[in-house]
């Protein structure tokens, strides 16, 4: 080994994890100046800053809205309005490790979401049950709360739940692989992530609306980090188990769930109804991922219906 050797290869080693870092292309760490021109409110909870938008009169019926994997709060516009001008006060948020919410270096499971979930509705003086509308990811974690807490619940609103086998392209699969899978995911994760956009609806204006609000996001330091971590530990594969018990509570249930969608393809009917027997089921047909992005208003109908008949009627007894 030459003299010059030594040296030149320490400052490979050093840069090394610096060109990983650049190349997973997440380069803005999440701090006050990252947050500095983003809408709504910041809270302080036991483990990080949450970025939370509540909108609709104090005296409406609290709605929580509980987020997917990767898209942030912004996934309900479209939605949270329709329910805002029926007189619903709406709360959308952030979980830990999307949007512009902090990514605490923990374990990205139920547990996490469900205390988060708990210490937001006391720090904004939720004293009231709240209904759940969950979007793919957030349906597992949206059971697990109202299981959990069903005094807490007035009724439960799952839009294209994961859980029925959710399946993940090879990248994601390979991503998950113990030992090679995280610095994977750092290099390869972006591209990943961006493939699967295709599959959220057969409307291109649809895609590119998505596209467009969340490939800035992926800058954001600590995102890929936490979203392995969630998918290794929330049951986006096998979540029937909490359907069933969500079933057996005295809790109202709605499933809405487009019959095109590629992200979370729905299972038969028929094993939908062994899960959730008692649940409103709405399939729709021609429909993607997201029912609200693609029939705003249809989407919007069934949803209050739901709030307007078995969700009072629950609030009523409890």
């Amino acid at each position: 080994m030459s003299l010059r050797s030594g040296p030149a290869l320490a400052g490979t080693a050093i840069a090394l994890p610096f060109l990983l870092y650049r190349s997973g292309g997440e380069t803005i760490p999440m701090d006050a100046r990252a947050r500095r021109d983003a809408p709504g409110s910041f809270v302080r909870l036991r483990r990080g800053t949450t970025h939370v938008m509540v909108d609709g009169p104090e005296s409406g019926e609290p709605i929580l809205f509980v987020p997917g994997a990767t898209l942030s709060l912004w996934v309900w516009d479209g939605l949270f309005e329709r329910l805002v001008r029926a007189g619903y006060r709406t709360i959308r948020f952030d979980r830990y490790g999307i949007g512009f919410s902090d990514r605490p270096d923990v374990d990205y499971n139920q547990a996490l979401f469900e205390e988060q979930m708990m210490d937001l509705l006391e720090v904004l003086g939720v004293d009231r049950p709240v209904t759940l509308i969950a979007l793919a990811f957030g349906g597992p974690i949206a059971a697990e709360f109202a299981v959990h807490h069903p005094e807490r619940v007035a009724g439960v609103c799952l839009v294209s739940p994961d859980g029925f086998a959710t399946p993940l392209n090879l990248g994601l699969r390979l991503s998950m692989l113990p030992g090679i899978g995280r610095p994977f995911f750092r290099l390869t994760g972006n591209r990943a992530l961006k493939s699967r956009l295709p599959g959220y609806s057969r409307d291109p204006r649809v895609v590119a609306r998505v596209q467009a609000r969340l490939r800035p996001e992926l800058r954001y330091r600590g995102f890929k980090r936490s979203l392995l971590s969630a998918l290794g530990n929330v049951p986006i594969h096998g979540a029937e188990y909490l359907y069933r018990f969500l079933d057996t509570r005295d809790i109202p249930v709605q499933v809405v769930w487009g019959r095109q969608d590629s992200i979370t393809p729905m299972p038969p009917e028929e094993v939908l109804r062994t899960v959730f027997s008692r649940a409103d089921l709405r399939p729709l047909d021609g429909v993607g991922h997201l029912p609200h992005y693609e029939r705003p208003d249809q989407t919007a109908a069934i949803i209050l219906d739901f709030l307007h008949d078995a969700v009072a009627d629950r609030r009523a007894v409890l």
